[in-house]
């Protein structure tokens, strides 16, 4: 206990003096990120980075998407991947015009901040996807093989394979599953937490969600985008990963040595620090003043 709470303060102390910081920043001003989750988990999910980046002074909103954490929706209700990520949007929608904000995406929530970045471009100074979908703009200069490469990558956060089945339009992971698969790395605490606050994930078509997500290089194409890798991670393919780093190459890309699929879990200091160092880099326009 007396180590971790050591590194939680080297961290802290790391965050406040960190060099990226723009010399025209003032002191008291810092990022606002905005954290979402992946599926079957909540805003919970995010409980030690958002300690770590509030401790270090910045405004961190985390979202429970519909029918997850204590958003009251039942999934069932779920008809599509808008109506999933509307607390998402509605969110984005209400952000004062002048805020820019630093949009955070674990696996399947990469999908909702995209969809975000085609809506409210000029609201996004830049968007991180943590180990997460990352779909790129469709357009006609992609061969089949390459169509068929980014229909695999949303394939792969769509698929049953690793999860287990409550209907046929809804799942939920195994207290297994979690250990083995989302959690392998990560403190047992935290495969109690999941296992007592997973809900059901809403599952939707792939090439009707391709429909919805109507990703353009105008909008979309047009916010600054970091991917950060998991080194240790059971759940997102390493040919997948290629995939989108090569066929939807980010402006940056890290990795977090160590981690599982939950990297947020599994490493918070290092993932803390990472998102940090990104927002800093990527433009002080993306700050709020206390």
């Amino acid at each position: 206990m007396q180590k971790l709470l050591l590194s939680f303060l080297v961290l802290i102390l790391v965050l406040f003096s960190s060099p990226t910081r723009s010399s025209d920043q003032s002191e008291s001003t810092y990022s606002h990120f905005v954290l979402v989750h992946g599926a079957c988990l909540g805003a919970w999910s995010w409980y030690k980075v958002i300690t770590l980046l509030q401790t270090a002074g910045h405004k961190v909103t985390a979202l429970d998407m519909a029918a997850a954490g204590i958003n009251q929706t039942q999934p069932e209700s779920l008809a599509s991947l808008t109506e999933y990520f509307e607390p998402l949007l509605s969110f984005m929608e209400a952000l004062p015009s002048d805020e820019r904000i630093v949009l955070v995406g674990h696996s399947l929530g990469g999908l909702g901040i995209s969809m975000a970045m085609e809506s409210f471009p000029e609201k996004v100074s830049v968007a991180i996807f943590v180990t997460a979908a990352m779909p790129g703009p469709i357009v006609g200069s992609f061969t089949i093989e390459e169509l068929m490469k980014i229909l695999e990558m949303l394939r792969a956060f769509y698929s049953e394979e690793d999860s287990k089945a409550s209907d046929s339009n809804l799942f939920l992971f195994s207290q297994e599953e979690l250990k083995t698969k989302l959690f392998p790395l990560s403190p047992p605490q935290d495969v109690a937490l999941a296992t007592t606050l997973e809900r059901p994930q809403a599952m939707f078509g792939i090439l009707e969600s391709m429909k919805e997500l109507r990703l353009t290089r105008d909008k979309y194409g047009s916010v600054k985008r970091a991917f950060i890798i998991s080194e240790k991670d059971e759940m997102t393919s390493k040919i997948m990963v290629w995939a989108m780093l090569t066929f939807n190459k980010p402006d940056r890309q890290a990795e977090v040595k160590g981690s599982d699929h939950m990297v947020m879990a599994s490493k918070p200091l290092e993932l803390a620090q990472q998102l940090t160092t990104i927002a800093q880099d990527f433009a002080s326009s993306s700050t709020y003043h206390m």
